[in-house]
């Protein structure tokens, strides 16, 4: 079942948050950006953190626990939050992150431009975006 964050996911999101080595920090969202969870017998597998302006939506993770991968929940949170008002879907990706650049262009996005220095240090990041 796809749904809202609720308060109680915390725990399990900070947890499925250690995929992202580091860089998911939950006290760090503004208020602007919603979370929403894909869950299954009462557990969080998966979440999506994104904000919406007008008719831009800005995802900043997805996140898939590993038992859940390769059934295709990344896609369908991405189709639950690009809602019929959505005209373009915006993203940032490490350049060594080769999963999840081929999962984006599977799901059609295209690089638009690489941003040294985007998580500090010597790593870039691919700008990508999908027109809907």
């Amino acid at each position: 079942m796809i749904r809202e964050y609720l308060d109680e996911d915390k725990e399990r999101i900070v947890e499925l948050g250690l995929y992202l080595k580091g860089e998911f920090d939950f006290d760090k969202l503004s208020t602007r950006e919603r979370i929403v969870v894909y869950e299954e017998d009462g557990l969080v597998e998966a979440f999506i953190v994104f904000s919406k302006l007008y008719e831009v939506l800005d995802i900043l993770y997805i996140v898939v626990a590993e038992d859940f991968r390769k059934r295709g929940l990344g896609t369908t949170l991405i189709d639950f939050v690009a809602t019929s008002e959505i005209k373009r879907v915006m993203l940032e990706v490490r350049e060594t992150n080769t999963i999840a650049i081929e999962f984006y262009k599977k799901n059609g996005f295209k690089i638009v431009r690489e941003i040294e220095n985007y998580y500090g240090g010597k790593d870039k990041a691919f700008a990508m975006e999908k027109v809907c």
